[in-house]
Protein backbone atom coordinates (compact mmCIF):
# COMPACT_ATOMS: atom_id res chain seq x y z
CA UNK A 1 0.00 0.00 0.00
CA UNK A 2 2.81 2.41 0.94
CA UNK A 3 4.15 1.87 -2.30
CA UNK A 4 1.39 3.10 -4.00
CA UNK A 5 0.88 5.91 -2.28
CA UNK A 6 5.25 6.48 -2.81
CA UNK A 7 4.31 5.89 -6.60
CA UNK A 8 1.34 8.28 -6.60
CA UNK A 9 3.26 10.96 -4.78
CA UNK A 10 5.90 10.73 -7.44
CA UNK A 11 3.37 10.90 -10.10
CA UNK A 12 1.90 14.08 -8.36
CA UNK A 13 4.95 15.59 -8.21
CA UNK A 14 6.37 14.89 -11.53
CA UNK A 15 3.02 15.85 -13.08
CA UNK A 16 3.50 19.71 -10.88
CA UNK A 17 7.31 19.43 -12.43
CA UNK A 18 5.90 19.04 -16.24
CA UNK A 19 3.59 21.99 -15.54
CA UNK A 20 5.59 24.68 -14.20
CA UNK A 21 8.29 23.65 -17.53
CA UNK A 22 5.19 24.15 -19.97
CA UNK A 23 4.74 27.37 -18.26
CA UNK A 24 8.36 28.45 -18.58
CA UNK A 25 8.64 27.36 -21.96
CA UNK A 26 5.30 29.23 -23.09
CA UNK A 27 6.99 32.13 -21.68
CA UNK A 28 10.62 32.17 -22.24
CA UNK A 29 9.70 30.98 -26.13
CA UNK A 30 9.12 34.40 -26.89
CA UNK A 31 11.89 35.72 -25.08
CA UNK A 32 14.06 33.67 -26.92
CA UNK A 33 12.77 34.44 -30.38
CA UNK A 34 12.71 38.26 -29.77
CA UNK A 35 16.41 38.08 -28.92
CA UNK A 36 17.50 35.89 -31.98
CA UNK A 37 15.39 38.30 -34.14
CA UNK A 38 16.99 41.45 -32.44
CA UNK A 39 20.61 40.78 -33.98
CA UNK A 40 18.50 41.27 -37.53
CA UNK A 41 18.14 45.36 -36.72
CA UNK A 42 20.41 47.86 -38.47
CA UNK A 43 22.63 49.08 -35.41
CA UNK A 44 23.82 52.41 -35.40
CA UNK A 45 27.42 51.26 -34.76
CA UNK A 46 29.67 53.85 -36.02
CA UNK A 47 27.10 56.66 -37.33
CA UNK A 48 26.31 58.00 -34.05
CA UNK A 49 28.22 58.82 -31.12
CA UNK A 50 26.49 59.56 -28.37
CA UNK A 51 29.05 61.36 -26.53
CA UNK A 52 29.08 63.52 -29.26
CA UNK A 53 24.95 64.70 -29.40
CA UNK A 54 25.01 68.34 -28.53
CA UNK A 55 22.84 69.34 -25.57
CA UNK A 56 22.86 72.76 -24.10
CA UNK A 57 23.75 74.14 -20.42
CA UNK A 58 21.03 73.72 -18.68
CA UNK A 59 19.72 74.30 -15.03
CA UNK A 60 20.17 71.47 -13.12
CA UNK A 61 16.35 71.49 -11.90
CA UNK A 62 15.45 70.95 -15.94
CA UNK A 63 18.67 68.10 -15.88
CA UNK A 64 16.52 66.13 -12.68
CA UNK A 65 13.28 66.52 -14.28
CA UNK A 66 14.92 65.35 -17.67
CA UNK A 67 16.34 62.21 -15.90
CA UNK A 68 12.98 60.93 -14.77
CA UNK A 69 12.06 60.02 -18.44
CA UNK A 70 13.26 58.26 -21.08
CA UNK A 71 12.49 60.49 -24.06
CA UNK A 72 13.62 58.60 -28.07
CA UNK A 73 12.66 60.15 -31.23
CA UNK A 74 11.14 57.84 -33.98
CA UNK A 75 12.33 59.27 -37.20
CA UNK A 76 10.34 57.89 -40.55
CA UNK A 77 12.10 58.34 -43.86
CA UNK A 78 10.96 57.98 -47.12
CA UNK A 79 13.66 56.38 -49.24
CA UNK A 80 14.09 54.19 -52.04
CA UNK A 81 16.89 52.89 -51.57
CA UNK A 82 16.92 51.75 -48.34
CA UNK A 83 19.17 53.94 -47.10
CA UNK A 84 18.10 54.82 -43.15
CA UNK A 85 21.44 56.55 -42.09
CA UNK A 86 21.37 59.70 -43.86
CA UNK A 87 20.46 61.42 -47.09
CA UNK A 88 16.83 61.31 -46.50
CA UNK A 89 14.82 64.12 -45.10
CA UNK A 90 12.93 62.55 -42.25
CA UNK A 91 8.95 62.29 -43.31
CA UNK A 92 8.30 62.43 -39.90
CA UNK A 93 9.99 63.35 -36.11
CA UNK A 94 7.97 62.00 -33.09
CA UNK A 95 9.47 62.15 -29.78
CA UNK A 96 7.96 59.62 -27.33
CA UNK A 97 8.47 60.06 -23.85
CA UNK A 98 8.15 57.54 -21.54
CA UNK A 99 6.98 57.82 -17.79
CA UNK A 100 8.33 54.32 -16.18
CA UNK A 101 6.81 55.46 -12.65
CA UNK A 102 3.38 56.59 -14.23
CA UNK A 103 3.51 53.71 -17.28
CA UNK A 104 2.38 56.49 -19.47
CA UNK A 105 4.09 57.50 -22.71
CA UNK A 106 3.13 60.86 -24.49
CA UNK A 107 3.95 61.48 -28.09
CA UNK A 108 4.91 65.02 -29.77
CA UNK A 109 5.21 65.03 -33.62
CA UNK A 110 7.80 68.01 -34.63
CA UNK A 111 6.34 69.13 -37.96
CA UNK A 112 9.16 68.45 -40.16
CA UNK A 113 8.85 72.48 -41.82
CA UNK A 114 9.72 73.67 -38.65
CA UNK A 115 12.34 76.42 -39.14
CA UNK A 116 15.35 76.05 -36.35
CA UNK A 117 18.90 76.06 -35.91
CA UNK A 118 20.83 73.37 -37.32
CA UNK A 119 24.76 73.43 -35.72
CA UNK A 120 26.65 73.66 -38.94
CA UNK A 121 24.17 74.53 -41.45
CA UNK A 122 21.81 77.67 -39.91
CA UNK A 123 18.14 78.03 -40.05
CA UNK A 124 16.14 76.18 -42.16
CA UNK A 125 13.64 73.20 -41.72
CA UNK A 126 14.16 70.47 -38.70
CA UNK A 127 13.93 67.46 -41.29
CA UNK A 128 16.80 68.97 -42.89
CA UNK A 129 18.82 67.58 -40.26
CA UNK A 130 18.74 64.02 -41.05
CA UNK A 131 19.73 64.40 -45.10
CA UNK A 132 22.63 66.32 -43.49
CA UNK A 133 24.04 64.19 -40.62
CA UNK A 134 21.92 61.46 -40.12
CA UNK A 135 19.99 60.83 -36.83
CA UNK A 136 23.44 62.22 -34.77
CA UNK A 137 22.97 65.67 -36.42
CA UNK A 138 19.01 65.48 -36.05
CA UNK A 139 19.04 64.85 -32.02
CA UNK A 140 21.70 67.86 -31.90
CA UNK A 141 19.31 69.91 -33.51
CA UNK A 142 16.37 68.67 -31.05
CA UNK A 143 18.43 69.26 -28.06
CA UNK A 144 19.81 72.33 -29.04
CA UNK A 145 16.66 74.43 -30.10
CA UNK A 146 14.48 72.67 -27.47
CA UNK A 147 16.78 72.00 -24.61
CA UNK A 148 16.27 67.93 -24.69
CA UNK A 149 18.94 65.28 -23.83
CA UNK A 150 17.82 63.13 -26.41
CA UNK A 151 20.58 60.30 -27.01
CA UNK A 152 18.06 57.34 -28.55
CA UNK A 153 16.01 57.43 -31.81
CA UNK A 154 14.99 54.42 -34.19
CA UNK A 155 14.77 55.40 -37.84
CA UNK A 156 12.26 53.08 -40.34
CA UNK A 157 11.22 53.77 -43.90
CA UNK A 158 7.65 54.82 -43.69
CA UNK A 159 6.23 52.15 -45.90
CA UNK A 160 7.09 49.52 -43.23
CA UNK A 161 4.29 50.90 -41.26
CA UNK A 162 2.15 49.11 -44.06
CA UNK A 163 3.42 46.00 -42.92
CA UNK A 164 2.92 46.24 -38.85
CA UNK A 165 -0.66 47.50 -39.69
CA UNK A 166 -0.96 44.58 -41.35
CA UNK A 167 0.87 42.28 -39.07
CA UNK A 168 -1.79 43.68 -36.09
CA UNK A 169 -5.20 42.90 -38.51
CA UNK A 170 -5.48 46.27 -39.57
CA UNK A 171 -6.56 49.50 -37.48
CA UNK A 172 -10.35 50.87 -37.03
CA UNK A 173 -9.98 54.55 -38.18
CA UNK A 174 -12.87 57.50 -38.23
CA UNK A 175 -11.94 58.51 -42.07
CA UNK A 176 -13.39 62.35 -42.51
CA UNK A 177 -15.37 62.86 -45.98
CA UNK A 178 -12.58 65.38 -46.99
CA UNK A 179 -10.16 62.72 -46.08
CA UNK A 180 -11.72 60.08 -48.05
CA UNK A 181 -12.02 62.25 -51.21
CA UNK A 182 -8.13 62.22 -51.20
CA UNK A 183 -7.19 58.58 -49.79
CA UNK A 184 -7.77 56.19 -52.77
CA UNK A 185 -5.55 58.13 -55.03
CA UNK A 186 -2.56 57.90 -52.10
CA UNK A 187 -3.50 54.21 -51.87
CA UNK A 188 -2.70 53.42 -55.66
CA UNK A 189 0.55 55.12 -55.05
CA UNK A 190 1.49 52.90 -52.12
CA UNK A 191 0.10 49.89 -53.99
CA UNK A 192 2.68 50.99 -57.29
CA UNK A 193 5.42 51.57 -54.66
CA UNK A 194 5.66 48.77 -52.31
CA UNK A 195 3.61 46.31 -55.00
CA UNK A 196 0.55 45.57 -52.56
CA UNK A 197 -2.85 45.34 -54.35
CA UNK A 198 -5.34 46.72 -51.95
CA UNK A 199 -8.56 47.85 -52.61
CA UNK A 200 -10.05 51.77 -52.47
CA UNK A 201 -11.81 52.54 -49.21
CA UNK A 202 -15.58 52.87 -50.17
CA UNK A 203 -16.56 55.57 -48.04
CA UNK A 204 -15.82 57.95 -44.86
CA UNK A 205 -16.76 56.87 -41.59
CA UNK A 206 -15.09 54.58 -39.09
CA UNK A 207 -13.81 51.31 -40.50
CA UNK A 208 -10.83 48.72 -40.32
CA UNK A 209 -8.00 50.07 -42.79
CA UNK A 210 -5.32 47.33 -43.79
CA UNK A 211 -1.48 48.36 -43.81
CA UNK A 212 -1.70 50.24 -47.25
CA UNK A 213 -4.78 51.86 -46.29
CA UNK A 214 -3.86 53.36 -43.45
CA UNK A 215 -0.11 53.93 -44.49
CA UNK A 216 -1.92 56.48 -47.16
CA UNK A 217 -4.06 57.59 -44.30
CA UNK A 218 -1.34 58.68 -42.51
CA UNK A 219 0.00 60.41 -45.79
CA UNK A 220 -2.64 62.54 -46.17
CA UNK A 221 -1.86 66.32 -46.71
CA UNK A 222 -3.86 68.42 -49.14
CA UNK A 223 -6.98 68.19 -47.28
CA UNK A 224 -5.93 70.22 -44.59
CA UNK A 225 -2.62 71.27 -43.11
CA UNK A 226 0.98 69.10 -42.40
CA UNK A 227 -0.12 69.52 -38.51
CA UNK A 228 -3.10 67.29 -39.41
CA UNK A 229 -1.38 64.85 -41.36
CA UNK A 230 1.37 64.83 -38.05
CA UNK A 231 -1.95 64.33 -36.25
CA UNK A 232 -2.72 60.77 -38.30
CA UNK A 233 0.54 59.75 -37.81
CA UNK A 234 0.48 59.97 -33.89
CA UNK A 235 -3.01 58.47 -34.40
CA UNK A 236 -2.47 55.51 -36.52
CA UNK A 237 0.76 54.83 -34.18
CA UNK A 238 -1.40 55.05 -31.13
CA UNK A 239 -4.23 52.47 -32.62
CA UNK A 240 -1.02 49.73 -33.76
CA UNK A 241 0.48 49.93 -29.70
CA UNK A 242 -3.18 49.48 -28.74
CA UNK A 243 -3.33 46.21 -30.43
CA UNK A 244 0.28 45.19 -30.07
CA UNK A 245 -0.88 44.98 -26.36
CA UNK A 246 -3.57 42.68 -26.69
CA UNK A 247 -1.75 40.59 -29.35
CA UNK A 248 -1.22 36.69 -29.03
CA UNK A 249 2.61 35.52 -29.25
CA UNK A 250 1.82 34.88 -33.17
CA UNK A 251 0.91 38.18 -33.73
CA UNK A 252 3.21 39.37 -31.72
CA UNK A 253 6.21 37.37 -33.44
CA UNK A 254 4.82 38.44 -36.58
CA UNK A 255 5.01 42.03 -36.00
CA UNK A 256 8.93 41.47 -34.84
CA UNK A 257 9.39 39.30 -38.29
CA UNK A 258 8.35 42.61 -40.16
CA UNK A 259 9.64 45.21 -38.22
CA UNK A 260 12.80 44.84 -36.84
CA UNK A 261 14.80 43.91 -40.05
CA UNK A 262 13.42 47.11 -41.13
CA UNK A 263 14.67 49.22 -38.12
CA UNK A 264 17.77 51.49 -37.70
CA UNK A 265 18.62 52.24 -34.07
CA UNK A 266 21.74 53.03 -31.58
CA UNK A 267 19.20 51.25 -28.94
CA UNK A 268 20.74 48.35 -27.67
CA UNK A 269 18.81 44.60 -27.16
CA UNK A 270 18.97 45.50 -23.35
CA UNK A 271 17.33 48.39 -23.78
CA UNK A 272 14.75 46.89 -26.00
CA UNK A 273 13.68 44.16 -24.05
CA UNK A 274 13.22 46.50 -20.89
CA UNK A 275 11.00 48.88 -22.93
CA UNK A 276 9.28 45.76 -24.94
CA UNK A 277 8.75 43.22 -20.98
CA UNK A 278 6.29 45.60 -19.64
CA UNK A 279 4.71 46.84 -22.70
CA UNK A 280 1.19 45.63 -21.82
CA UNK A 281 1.39 47.80 -18.67
CA UNK A 282 1.70 51.30 -20.67
CA UNK A 283 -0.28 53.60 -22.27
CA UNK A 284 -0.43 56.09 -24.61
CA UNK A 285 -2.23 59.11 -22.84
CA UNK A 286 -1.86 62.11 -25.25
CA UNK A 287 -0.34 63.31 -28.63
CA UNK A 288 0.44 66.60 -30.00
CA UNK A 289 3.00 68.75 -32.38
CA UNK A 290 5.33 71.33 -31.85
CA UNK A 291 4.99 74.21 -32.21
CA UNK A 292 1.98 74.72 -30.62
CA UNK A 293 1.16 77.74 -31.61
CA UNK A 294 2.68 78.14 -35.17
CA UNK A 295 2.64 80.65 -37.62
CA UNK A 296 3.91 79.85 -41.44
CA UNK A 297 5.80 82.24 -43.57
CA UNK A 298 9.46 82.33 -45.33
CA UNK A 299 12.77 83.45 -44.56
CA UNK A 300 14.23 86.58 -45.80
CA UNK A 301 17.18 84.19 -46.67
CA UNK A 302 15.03 82.07 -48.87
CA UNK A 303 11.69 81.31 -50.76
CA UNK A 304 10.63 78.34 -48.59
CA UNK A 305 7.82 78.11 -46.98
CA UNK A 306 8.25 77.67 -42.93
CA UNK A 307 6.35 76.30 -39.70
CA UNK A 308 7.29 79.13 -37.37
CA UNK A 309 6.59 78.93 -33.53
CA UNK A 310 4.81 81.60 -32.37
CA UNK A 311 7.05 82.92 -29.43
CA UNK A 312 9.78 80.45 -29.81
CA UNK A 313 10.78 80.80 -25.67
CA UNK A 314 6.52 79.98 -25.79
CA UNK A 315 6.45 76.94 -27.28
CA UNK A 316 9.78 75.40 -25.74
CA UNK A 317 8.16 76.41 -22.26
CA UNK A 318 4.78 74.68 -22.86
CA UNK A 319 6.76 71.44 -24.57
CA UNK A 320 7.57 70.83 -21.18
CA UNK A 321 5.41 71.29 -19.68
CA UNK A 322 3.42 68.87 -21.58
CA UNK A 323 6.41 66.21 -21.97
CA UNK A 324 7.42 66.30 -18.20
CA UNK A 325 5.06 67.91 -16.60
CA UNK A 326 7.98 70.68 -15.27
CA UNK A 327 5.68 73.68 -14.72
CA UNK A 328 9.02 75.74 -13.48
CA UNK A 329 11.01 75.37 -16.77
CA UNK A 330 12.76 78.07 -17.80
CA UNK A 331 14.52 78.49 -21.52
CA UNK A 332 18.66 78.33 -21.34
CA UNK A 333 20.40 81.17 -23.16
CA UNK A 334 21.31 78.83 -26.06
CA UNK A 335 17.17 78.49 -26.48
CA UNK A 336 16.76 82.18 -25.97
CA UNK A 337 19.12 83.09 -28.55
CA UNK A 338 17.86 80.73 -31.36
CA UNK A 339 14.76 82.36 -30.83
CA UNK A 340 15.67 85.61 -31.34
CA UNK A 341 17.99 84.68 -34.25
CA UNK A 342 14.80 82.87 -36.15
CA UNK A 343 12.43 86.19 -35.11
CA UNK A 344 14.96 88.33 -36.93
CA UNK A 345 15.15 86.52 -40.03
CA UNK A 346 12.18 85.61 -41.02
CA UNK A 347 10.73 87.84 -43.59
CA UNK A 348 8.00 90.41 -42.05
Amino acid sequence: MSKLKNASHKTKKWGIVLIVEIILILVLVPIIIIYAKLSSIQRASTEVNKDEIMVNDIADSTKTVLSGYDNIVLYGVDTRDGDLKKDARSDSIIIMSINHDKKQIKLLSIYRDTCMKIPGYGLTKVNHAYAYGGAQLSMSTLNTNLDLTITQFATVDFGILADIVDAVGGVEIDVTDAEFALINPLIDEQNKVTGSKSAHLKSAGTQVLNGTQATAYARIRKSDSDFKRAERQRTVIAKVFAKIKTSNVTTLVSVINKVLPEIYTNLSTTDIIALAKDISSYSITDSKGFPFEVITGHLTTDSLDYDFADGFNTNVTELHQYLFDNQSYSPSSTVQTIGDEIYAARAK
